[in-house]
């Protein structure tokens, strides 16, 4: 029965980690009713979006990129097991991404909080899209992350973001005004990870290490991820979502 229940969750969403799938609920939001052909995922790791987009797209062309060559090959080998043919993985470092008006769409998923001057990979993103082509874009924003547990419990996470997320952040206001300087059109921008969110995320994070328990919450965690989608997240939210379309035909 767990086998089935797991093969049916995988089925639509890309994991079962309460960030990644609060990330998903988003772009599936965003996904819905759209059409597009060339798709980039900015940033895939071990590709768990670029899946996820490629069998919502059947028809779309979908490329993975990412600076790591273990997660390519990674990404490579498992598409081996799953035969998508819509997809293809490529090893770039988004700073020497050369590509100009070639996706209609390319998304980045929590990457450039670990890229330093990532205003630059914005700028070869632009540069990359068709006119009128929508750049998706979540990251974290942890200037006022406040957590609702003791600080202590995540200690471990803590030392971890410090040394992986060395890339600039910025409230949503900042990442707007900065996309818009480059020469999108902003047509969504919010704060994600609110209080259901973090509520999800950090009692995933606490049960680390306890399966059963994280088994037996895993619904009610997936609840407050839904509930975070439908909330007013404001500022003092752990992450940001900003969506902006190429409204320029001109190239930097």
């Amino acid at each position: 029965m767990l086998r089935l229940l797991k093969s049916i969750f995988y089925k639509f969403y890309p994991s079962a980690h309460i960030s990644a799938f609060v990330r998903s609920l988003y772009l599936k939001r965003f996904l819905k009713n759209k059409t597009f052909l060339k798709i980039l995922d900015a940033g895939c790791g071990p590709g768990l979006f670029t899946f996820f987009v490629a069998d919502r797209f059947p028809h779309a062309q979908v490329i993975g990129c990412d600076i790591s060559k273990d997660d390519i090959e990674s990404c490579n080998q498992e598409n081996i097991n799953r035969k998508f043919d819509n997809v293809s993985f490529v090893c770039c470092d988004l700073f020497e991404l050369k590509e100009k008006e070639k996706y209609d769409l390319i998304y980045s998923i929590d990457v450039l909080e670990h890229i330093s001057g990532n205003w630059k990979v914005i700028e070869n993103i632009y540069r990359a899209l068709k006119n009128e082509g929508i750049f998706y874009l979540a990251m974290p924003s942890e200037k006022d992350h406040r957590y609702l547990f003791p600080e202590r419990f995540f200690q471990k996470y803590i030392e971890w973001s410090a040394r992986e997320h060395t890339g600039d952040q910025y409230e949503v206001s900042e990442l707007c005004s900065i996309l818009k300087d480059i020469g999108f059109k902003i047509i969504l921008a919010k704060y994600t990870f609110g209080l259901w969110g973090r509520l999800a995320w950090e009692l995933d994070m606490l049960t680390d290490g306890a399966i059963y328990l994280k088994r037996i919450l895993f619904p009610m965690l997936m609840l407050f991820s839904y509930l975070d989608t439908i909330w007013r997240n404001q500022i003092g939210s752990y992450a940001l979502l900003v969506i902006g379309k190429k409204k320029s035909s001109n190239v930097l």
